[in-house]
């Protein structure tokens, strides 16, 4: 299958500081630029270290330190005073898989300490704000995201939203993974072989502002293609059921900035099944959120 870039990206540009993602700049990355963005000074510095390790020990969360599993195999040790990461693997894994999908972890781990809120989402940029897509897996986000980049939409991540105090969406690994039919369908992709817990096709995506402002949310349904908006109510029980890290949090500001997300407008999005349609979906979501920000 060969590969098929989304329109407007610019192939072969070099980083003029340390790359990133997730609001981290990670120097340790810098072999795989093409997978991560300029990170803009503000960034807190991280770095990446590879252990060995099998099994599923169990989870930590603490002030200074955090363990999280890795699936289906393995775990990421997080040091909060050494600003690192040590992935512990059975093989260690190539610096593609760290970028996308093992990065995940410690971008909301980090984000946590931060005060900053992360999600289980991907995101894209429409009329100059970046919207979330929410859904659980299965529920068809990376092929939209592939869909709308193949049409030349920016994508601001894939499947880890980080929101940081100024609710901007920081830009995560220049790239979504498909599974196989997708990336059949659409003609696209690079297979990496089992990553993780699937096999995963990769689209690489072009550059794409490192923060940008969050505009709202888009939930995913399947059914006859529909797209309405999404009441109060239900926007705080999907906004919850998507956080990236459930952890209790008594700080004034972190909750005040939760009730501002709660507020953002939320759409959803009902589309066929059939990947043949995918076009047909990107556009009506532009058309729609053009109308709404208009």
């Amino acid at each position: 299958m060969s590969a098929r870039s989304p329109q407007g990206s610019p192939a072969g540009e070099q980083l003029q500081s340390d790359p990133g993602a997730y609001g981290l700049r990670l120097p340790g990355l810098r072999g795989r630029p093409e997978l991560l963005t300029p990170a803009p000074a503000g960034w807190s510095e991280w770095r990446i270290a590879l252990g060995e390790g099998a099994g599923a020990p169990a989870e930590v969360l603490e002030d200074t330190h955090a363990r999280i599993r890795s699936a289906p195999s393995g775990w990421v040790d997080v040091d909060r005073r050494r600003r690192s990461s040590t992935l512990h693997h059975p093989q260690p894994p190539t610096t593609a898989a760290i970028a996308q999908p093992f990065l995940g972890s410690t971008a909301i781990v980090v984000a946590h300490w931060g005060g900053l809120h992360s999600f289980h989402a991907g995101a894209f940029v429409a009329g100059g704000k970046a919207w979330a897509i929410l859904g659980s897996k299965g529920d068809g986000k990376s092929s939209l995201l592939a869909a709308l980049a193949l049409g030349g939409t920016p994508i601001v991540t894939d499947d880890v939203l980080v929101v940081d105090t100024r609710l901007y969406a920081l830009a995560g690994p220049r790239c979504v993974d498909l599974r196989a039919p997708t990336a059949a369908a659409l003609g696209v992709g690079e297979s990496l072989g089992v990553v993780g817990t699937r096999e995963r096709w990769r689209l690489p995506l072009g550059p794409v502002s490192p923060e940008v402002p969050l505009g709202g949310w888009v939930t995913l349904e399947w059914g006859a293609p529909a797209i309405g908006p999404v009441v109060p109510e239900q926007r705080v029980e999907t906004l919850l059921a998507n956080v990236g890290l459930r952890a209790p949090t008594r700080d004034p500001a972190v909750l005040a900035r939760l009730m501002e997300l709660f507020a953002l407008p939320m759409v959803c999005v009902r589309r066929p099944k059939a990947l043949a349609r995918l076009d047909e979906c990107a556009a009506r979501i532009h058309h729609h959120l053009a109308q709404l920000v208009a």
